[in-house]
């Protein structure tokens, strides 16, 4: 019997525009998607890429002002273990083929079952993307090594999504996510991503 998959998006995924365009089709709410929370975790900003790398169908980064590209890390939302803690986010249906296309996608991420802590009744599977070791690995270089970057227009996606939601919402948001440790930058991604083969 066929199994339904769903995914918790709990940052850039929460924008319901770009989730449409990442999955070349329409969203409709309670349908499609919904609004909920996953139990036992907080957001943090700990993960990153080596903006240094060349990788084939990946992005990298380069000034706006300049055109430079910095040799440092780009860094993004993650999630941790947080026993007390809920985070809100949208919960999505996935064809198979878009969950693989997610899975590429997200490639500083590893998809995890988080069934049992989404805070809704579903018929199916719940997963979410963690950060990988490697990438926090690199975030911590990147701390470290004082070359540590947040591009502006990804965190501004990720503010706005819950500002959108209401001062309620967005205040959740500010209680289960860790202060940025590294500058915000006015980036420009370069290399389109496709996730649609």
């Amino acid at each position: 019997m066929y199994e339904a998959n769903f995914v918790f998006g709990y940052g850039s995924l929460m924008n319901v525009e770009n989730l449409q365009k990442y999955l070349g089709r329409d969203l409709t709410p309670v349908s499609d998607f919904i609004f909920c929370g996953l139990r036992d975790f907080n957001r943090c900003w700990n993960i990153a890429m080596d903006n240094r790398l060349d990788l084939p169908d990946y992005k990298y980064y380069i000034d706006a002002k300049t055109g430079n590209r910095p040799k440092g890390f780009v860094t993004f939302l993650n999630i941790r273990p947080y026993k007390t803690k809920t985070i809100t986010g949208i919960l999505f249906r996935v064809s198979h083929e878009e969950l693989h296309n997610l899975d590429r996608r997200e490639r500083n991420y590893q998809r995890i079952d988080v069934t049992h802590q989404i805070n809704t009744p579903i018929r199916g599977k719940a997963w979410v993307y963690q950060g990988l070791e490697q990438a926090e690995q690199r975030y911590q270089k990147g701390l470290e090594q004082n070359n540590a970057m947040i591009a502006q227009d990804y965190f501004d996606s990720v503010h706005n999504a819950y500002f959108l939601l209401g001062k309620k919402a967005f205040s959740h948001y500010a209680e289960t996510t860790d202060k940025p440790r590294v500058p915000i930058l006015n980036l420009k991604m370069c290399k389109t991503i496709s996730i649609l083969k």
